[in-house]
């Protein structure tokens, strides 16, 4: 795989996004250019790392630490609705074509207390483990049938009875190990990645994540490590039932950035195709039991069925204390 060198981050990221938009719209009138800024109701200071979807366009990307972004063209015209959302916020959602004349979206905190759960003489349990040398394959990439539309994956966990508290996460991601960074431009390196971890109880009324139990942002960064470790139990996350996730949320933006080739059926040849890191591991599991959501662009989640029945876990990793 091979990622784009980064000169200038910033200009290049605001370059490259108002290109893709120019793209997926597919309107003649471009010349205007609308910018937006995501802040905090409140503080009004910027919201960095927020999600801002396309819905029609299947455009998906993520505000820097001005809280930025920018959509070309007359809004008037454009037919989508637009999602964005950060972590600890309510989700604002809109049609395209109501944000003429908006230059600032702003996004509400929500409060919610998380109960404690009392785990004295508890014993540390491994649940989903993985070895390194043992996963080989990976997904987050776009292939040559199926674009990558997410934004976040999650693992579902299982305990043997409810109550416990999530200390430490282990990811397996795609990372090329034995690289000569001496002539690369960028100094973080083609393997360089950020990205957060949510943490959910499972849903009370239907399969699949529920609430959030953590009410931290737990955001990670990686020059070029293949397993990513991490240590929670300052987070306090508290599991209240059996059943819990783990997610990875992508943040697309121009640092997690890279390129991939994909086969075009149509022309016989290879193309380029965007991609953002980390891609994260498939453990050689198969079973009737699937484990792997998805939360699609419309904030859905959904069973990750793409590689079922054949590999049913991701390469991630809980350790979790219980009584």
């Amino acid at each position: 795989m091979r990622y784009l060198l980064r000169i200038n981050i910033k200009l290049m990221y605001r370059i490259l996004i108002y290109l893709i938009i120019v793209f997926a719209c597919d309107v003649q009138a471009q010349e205007k250019l609308n910018i937006f800024h995501v802040v905090d109701s409140i503080s009004k200071k910027p919201i960095r790392s927020a999600s801002v979807t396309l819905i029609r366009a299947k455009l998906s990307m993520s505000t820097e630490s001005d809280g930025i972004f920018i959509i070309p063209g007359n809004l008037k015209l454009l037919k989508d609705s637009v999602i964005i959302y950060s972590q600890g916020y309510g989700v604002f959602k809109t049609l395209l074509n109501r944000m003429d004349g908006m230059d600032s979206i702003k996004l509400a905190k929500q409060q919610f207390k998380l109960d404690a759960i009392d785990l004295t003489g508890k014993q540390e349990s491994i649940l989903n483990p993985f070895k390194v040398k043992d996963v080989d394959r990976f997904t987050g990439i776009n292939t040559t049938t199926t674009p990558f539309e997410y934004l976040q994956l999650a693992q579902q966990f299982y305990l043997i009875k409810p109550g416990a508290q999530i200390t430490k996460v282990k990811i397996r991601r795609l990372a090329f190990s034995n690289i000569d960074y001496s002539n690369i431009v960028s100094y973080k390196g083609i393997d360089y990645v950020q990205f957060r971890i949510r943490f959910y109880a499972a849903d009370s009324l239907k399969p699949g994540p529920g609430r959030e139990i953590c009410t931290e942002i737990v955001e990670l960064s990686d020059r070029d490590n293949q397993q990513i470790s991490v240590d929670v139990e300052k987070y306090h996350i508290m599991v209240p039932g059996k059943s819990f996730f783990i997610a990875v949320e992508w943040i697309k933006d121009f640092v997690n950035q890279g390129f991939s080739n994909v086969f075009d059926r149509k022309t016989y040849s290879l193309k380029q195709s965007v991609n953002f890191r980390p891609a994260i591991g498939i453990l050689n599991k198969r079973g009737n039991q699937l484990n792997i959501w998805s939360l699609n662009l419309k904030r859905q989640w959904k069973p990750f069925t793409y590689y079922a029945p054949y590999f049913t876990d991701l390469a991630i990793t809980a350790i979790v204390m219980q009584e």
